[in-house]
């Protein structure tokens, strides 16, 4: 377990210095605002906070562990998930603006839960549905947020 706690601490100290970074860009890029007159910075600054915060537990947390049997194949394995999990993230952004939201949105939760959850395809159609239409009316309706359209709507 030796390894994997090893990929786990400097994933904590990945998450903390990009909370710090977060922090930065919302404190001198954009404004912070007031608690009573929040602006723009105000959301991503205090979510840079909590990263560095949730990457601080993390590293406490691993202090205090005790150290587990052996890995097995399994937890070998593990370390990708992270990255394939960053990847899918970027590629969605990305997506979302050439594709259009509804579209990169399904596709996106399809890839993860086939590729980072290993779920059934019914089970992965059901939640990449249900979530996408969820999300949808979240954003349009709730939140009246505009969204990219589709690439094939216009």
């Amino acid at each position: 377990m030796k390894s994997m706690k090893k990929y786990e601490r400097i994933t904590a100290i990945i998450t903390s210095l990009g909370g710090v970074w977060i922090m930065y860009y919302a404190w001198h890029t954009l404004k912070l605002g007031s608690i009573h007159v929040p602006d723009a910075g105000l959301l991503p600054f205090l979510c840079g906070v909590g990263l560095v915060l949730l990457g601080i537990v993390w590293i406490l947390i691993l202090q205090w562990k005790r150290e587990s049997e052996n890995e097995g194949p399994a937890e070998q394995r593990l370390w990708h998930r992270p990255l394939f999990s960053l990847l899918l993230m970027v590629l969605y952004g990305w997506a979302m603006e050439s594709v259009g939201y509804i579209t990169s949105t399904l596709i996106f939760v399809i890839a993860w839960q086939k590729i980072i959850e290993h779920e059934k395809w019914l089970k992965t159609m059901i939640i990449a549905l249900l979530g996408t239409l969820a999300m949808y009316a979240l954003f349009v309706y709730l939140l009246k947020v505009p969204i990219p359209p589709e690439f094939f709507a216009g």
